[in-house]
C-alpha cells in the first residue's frame, strides 16, 4: 500500500494503456480520506477536440478537487514524485 503525502505529484492512468489521464498534486492527507488538486488531463481522452462545450465541461469537472478514501486512491492512483521509484515509495533512502 502506498502511502501518498501532501505536496505528492500523483497520476490516474489509463487502466489498459497506462497513459496518463490526469496530473494532480495531494493536497491534504487526513485519517481516511486523501484529497487531490487536479492539475492537467489528457485533453485527447477527454473529447476537449470535439467542441467548446467540452472545454468548458473539462475544464470544470477534470481540473477539480477530489476526495478519495485510501484504499481506493492506492488503486487508481501513480506517484509521480521524485521519491517514487516503481511505484514504490521511497522515504528519502540513499544507496549504500
Amino acid at each position: 500500500m502506498t502511502n501518498f503525502k501532501v505536496t505528492d505529484l500523483v497520476a490516474k492512468k489509463h487502466p489498459n494503456t497506462g497513459k496518463h489521464l490526469q496530473i494532480g498534486i495531494v493536497i491534504k492527507n487526513q485519517k481516511d480520506v486523501l484529497s487531490v488538486r487536479w492539475l492537467w488531463y489528457n485533453k485527447t481522452f477527454f473529447m476537449e477536440k470535439e467542441g467548446d462545450i467540452f472545454k468548458e465541461l473539462n475544464n470544470h469537472h477534470l481540473l477539480s478537487t477530489v476526495h478519495l478514501k485510501h484504499k481506493d486512491a492506492n488503486t487508481i492512483l501513480c506517484g509521480l514524485s521524485h521519491n517514487y521509484l516503481d511505484g514504490q515509495h521511497q522515504d528519502n533512502q540513499t544507496a549504500t
